[in-house]
């Protein structure tokens, strides 16, 4: 029975799955590592880390393998495929050792270099990239070393996605593939390769970008190092592998019309199958090419969604389980309480990198539960705010999915379907970016004859939550009231974010 191993580097953790030709994850392994901080607006992590995560996942999937009735080899391994977090940059000199810290999509330093790219390049990004520079993308971090540390971007053989720097320590060679490379805006989305009329507009080297290509391509073999190190065999095809929106996507099932896909991660996401881009959605909406290849996506985003509960279980001390469960004694609405779970800025519909979250409308009645469904609420509401816009562009919405830590909590899932206004069903593999990047390899070395068959095997679907009526009206009142909240407070954003930047 042949077998595929898919690679999450997500941004807590790496979660690594082994994939049979039937569809079943037959082992499963994550490991976790740190977010570093070392000034205001800065969010970077190790490289190493990343590395160790990654053999001690893939180490523990093989050891499992071996332990199974009767034991699997690795020679049943047919290849290999990487989802990742997006948006990151892997400053590297010739041989590929990081010359930095990788800056990570959550690191938000560079907003001057945006600001002074778009006045020599705004209407080039939107006609080409479909994007209003920001500091989440890659290109505002290759301005931002190239400004501050002029040394490392002289002696930068790449700048590579997180992901690609792992595939290159598995295979010794670079590439990026479509989909992570859509959204660093230095990417042509019609052409499905680096735009070279804005690199050239930027006076960016173009050098610094590798080949890109395709998700399913494969673009090298394990060397002997990466086996010794992972317990996968010498030799073993890699494909390009896809960024962990577009793996998602794949996991979830989104690959026609008509299914819609909602994540609560670290961040929050929505997606929805594109057969082409524009700019209907300028500025609102992120268009970017699909691990499917030759299709697209249309990708809204909440950066810190799961985070933001992350963050209040860590104040609290109290583990998710339990703060669910005092959310589940406020009735819906919290009473009047709203929160914005802008931790580190909004994304779509409104891009801000000054907005900040919190809590609005606290009076002496509210307790504890308050704040965490709030916070709930909060996170499903800005998602909702994605959910209009696909409506907005006339997409169709057969089937709305719901995945990821957020679709673990019972209370969690309704507050979905009452928000959102309709039943959802949730997807039962977790882990869906890594279970996209297995159903990659699967297709790339043709353990599946496409991913029509790959997804209707791999991908399945749990139970249907409905939405009830009532909550459904008490929630079109709230959603009304929360779509005015980044409005009314813009221009405070901004001053906030002048003063911040005195006192830093």
């Amino acid at each position: 029975m042949a077998l595929v191993v898919g690679i999450d580097l997500g941004t807590s953790s790496t979660k690594t799955i082994v994939l049979d030709d039937e569809g079943r994850v037959v082992a499963s392994a994550s490991a976790s590592y740190p977010l570093r901080k070392p000034g205001p607006g800065r969010v970077e992590q190790d490289a190493d880390d990343w590395w160790r995560a990654v053999c001690e996942t893939v180490r523990r999937v093989v050891q499992a393998l071996a332990a199974c009735h009767p034991p699997r080899p690795v020679r049943d391994i047919r290849g290999v495929s990487l989802s990742g977090q997006m948006n990151g940059a892997v400053f590297v000199d010739a041989s590929g050792a990081p010359l930095r810290p990788p800056p990570i999509w959550l690191d938000h330093r560079s907003q001057r270099e945006c600001d002074a790219a778009k006045a020599r390049a705004g209407d080039l990004l939107r006609s080409r990239a479909l994007q209003v520079l920001s500091p989440i993308n890659t290109l505002a971090k290759v301005l931002w070393v190239r400004e501050h540390e002029p040394e490392v971007y002289a002696r930068a053989g790449y700048v590579l996605i997180p992901k690609d720097w792992v595939r290159f320590r598995l295979t010794g060679t670079f590439a990026s593939d479509v989909s992570d490379a859509s959204v660093t805006a230095a990417m042509d989305l019609y052409e499905r390769d680096w735009s070279g009329e804005i690199l050239d507009v930027l006076e960016v080297r173009r050098d610094l970008f590798p080949d890109v290509v395709e998700s399913t391509t494969v673009v090298g073999a394990l060397t002997r190092a990466a086996a010794a190190e992972t317990g996968l065999a010498e030799g073993t095809p890699v494909c390009a592998g896809g960024g962990d929106v577009a793996c998602l996507a794949v996991g979830g099932g989104v690959i026609r019309p008509g299914v819609l896909n909602v994540g609560i991660g670290t961040a929050g996401h929505a997606l929805a199958f594109a057969e082409g881009v524009s700019d209907a959605a300028f500025n609102r909406l992120w268009p970017m090419c699909h691990a499917v290849p030759g299709e697209y996506l249309w990708l809204g985003c909440s950066y810190t969604c799961g985070a933001s509960m992350s963050w209040l279980n860590e104040q609290l001390g109290e583990d998710f389980e339990t703060l669910t469960a005092q959310a589940g004694e406020v009735p819906p609405g919290s009473e009047g309480l709203f929160f914005m779970p802008w931790l580190e800025g909004t994304a779509t519909p409104n891009p801000d990198a000054h907005a900040r979250g919190g809590w609005v409308g606290l009076t002496l009645r509210h307790a504890r539960g308050h704040l965490i469904r709030a916070l709930m609420e909060g996170v499903a509401f800005d998602l909702r705010q994605s959910l209009e816009c696909f409506k907005g562009l006339g997409l169709p919405a057969g089937e709305l999915r719901i995945g990821e830590g957020g679709a673990r909590s019972a209370l969690w899932r309704q507050i979905q379907a009452d928000v959102f206004g309709q039943d959802v069903r949730v997807l039962e593999v977790e882990d869906a970016s890594a279970l996209g990047a297995a159903i990659i390899a699967a297709v790339g070395v043709e353990m599946y004859t496409d991913f029509e068959s790959g997804c209707g095997r791999a991908v399945g679907l749990g139970e249907t939550v409905r939405c009830d009526a009532a909550r459904v009206r008490r929630y079109e009142a709230c959603f009304r009231h929360y779509s005015r909240l980044y409005p009314s407070m813009k221009d405070w954003f901004q001053d906030l974010g002048g003063m911040g930047e005195e006192v830093n």
